[in-house]
């Protein structure tokens, strides 16, 4: 029994020098783990008088603290070399229960742009920001042609946490590209972190599946340009829940290629509102299906819930539900636009994105508009709208006796329980 008693002990040794000096688990070892074999039934009678052994901890989470590889975090020193070590390291981290990242609270780290890449050996990271994390100056960056910021690539079972502490700042009115990237990854966690000031999209979500995503705090100046909060594209069962964004453009905006994606609990605004598109730009094919915004609030942005698609494109956007819907002053509140052209001079084309089966249910509030339509549905002569919904519908204007009205150009589709306003330009 005492033989093999010190094999364990050796065999602990040995693993963690493999770990390296910057691992460290917590608790140091435990039984019943990769790191500390569970002892056999002789040695547990050696160790413990009592017959019936207590229940085994779990394995534990070797932690990789980018203190200890060299971050500063004083705000003034570039960290990025730290930070490109602490994650190979922890990407080459073998562990039961996966490995964690520390960013530690009350530190300013100053990053320039890095990619964090994958595929990783460990089962799941996590990325745990308690601290800021902070955007060098573009004049300071070593690769000035980089167009992002932070990118997640290639992935899986990433996790990346703010516990309502950690803080990405983008510094962004110097330089306004994308802040924090997603790509190709794979059950995917964000939350409890607070984006300020992002180059341009705060979180972009590309070619990724199964995400959740929430308690978020995302901000950035009402003038801000293409600063959206969260873009979503080529991804599929996200959900995005209980947060609040405020920006200078979407809210949300979800792109091509993009299914089964859930928006619940957010509030919204200043900004443009919580968006499908644009989708079809410059003739390409886009398909958006299976979305839900459910349960939000919308503060005084441009617009409410929309869906916008450039002429010439093709493809479709269908089995979507806007549902539960707050508006407080809203300037264009429910919006299907098939001409969306941001440009003002764009030529007319025949093909189009088939926007069809999509349900506006339970929205009331208030809007702003003075001159066009509360509810605006403008599609396509050749490739019209289909199977439009509205449904307890009731939105009134700010400005005491100012009418509220609806259009529909080439819309198809039917109305239930809405008298404010009165939509009777849908065709059955």
């Amino acid at each position: 029994g005492v033989l093999e008693y010190f094999m364990i002990l050796l065999t602990v040794l040995e693993l963690s020098n493999r770990n390296g000096p910057h691992a460290t688990a917590s608790p140091p070892y435990q039984y019943g783990s990769s790191v500390f074999p569970s002892p056999s039934p002789s040695l547990s009678l050696f160790l413990s008088p009592s017959p019936s052994p207590s229940p085994l901890p779990p394995p534990p989470q070797w932690t990789f603290d980018v203190m200890k590889f060299g971050a500063v975090g004083d705000g003034k020193t570039d960290d990025s070399t730290a930070f490109e070590l602490t994650w190979k390291a922890a990407c080459k981290g073998i562990s039961d229960n996966g490995v964690k990242i520390s960013v530690p609270i009350g530190k300013k780290f100053l990053v320039s742009p890095i990619k964090f890449e994958g595929p990783c050996l460990c089962p799941n990271i996590t990325f745990e920001i308690l601290g800021s994390i902070i955007a060098q100056p573009k004049s300071a960056w070593k690769n000035k042609r980089s167009s992002e910021w932070i990118m997640f690539n290639r992935v899986e079972k990433l996790n990346v946490v703010g516990n309502e502490e950690g803080l990405i700042d983008g510094q962004g009115e110097s330089w306004w590209l994308e802040a924090m990237i997603f790509s190709n990854c794979k059950n995917l966690e964000i939350s409890g972190l607070k984006h300020i000031n992002s180059p341009k999209f705060h979180i972009s979500i590309t070619d990724c599946h199964y995400a959740n995503i929430s308690s978020l705090q995302i901000i950035a100046p009402p003038l801000s340009p293409n600063t959206d909060g969260i873009d979503i594209a080529s991804s599929s069962n996200i959900f995005i829940h209980n947060s609040t964004i405020k920006t200078g453009d979407d809210c949300i905006a979800i792109k091509g290629g993009t299914s089964n994606t859930t928006i619940s609990e957010i509030v919204c605004g200043p900004g443009h509102g919580i968006s499908i598109g644009s989708l079809g730009q410059h003739g390409k094919h886009d398909e958006v299906e299976g979305i839900k915004v459910l349960n939000c609030t919308l503060n005084g942005t441009d617009n409410g819930v929309r869906i916008k698609t450039w002429q010439g494109g093709s493809g479709f956007a269908r089995n979507i539900t806007f549902s539960n819907i707050n508006f407080t002053a809203v300037e264009n509140p429910i919006v299907i636009d098939q001409f969306y052209c941001p440009h003002k001079i764009c030529n007319n084309k025949l093909s189009a994105v088939k926007v069809s089966n999509v349900s506006f249910v339970g929205i009331r509030g208030t809007s702003y508009k003075w001159k066009d339509a509360t509810v605006s549905i403008r599609c396509s002569d050749t490739v019209p709208c289909t199977d439009i919904l509205i449904d307890n519908v009731h939105i009134t204007s700010t400005v005491p006796r100012q009418p509220v009205s609806a259009v529909c150009i080439n819309a198809r589709g039917s109305v239930n329980d809405t008298s404010s306003p009165i939509v009777n330009c849908l065709k059955y």
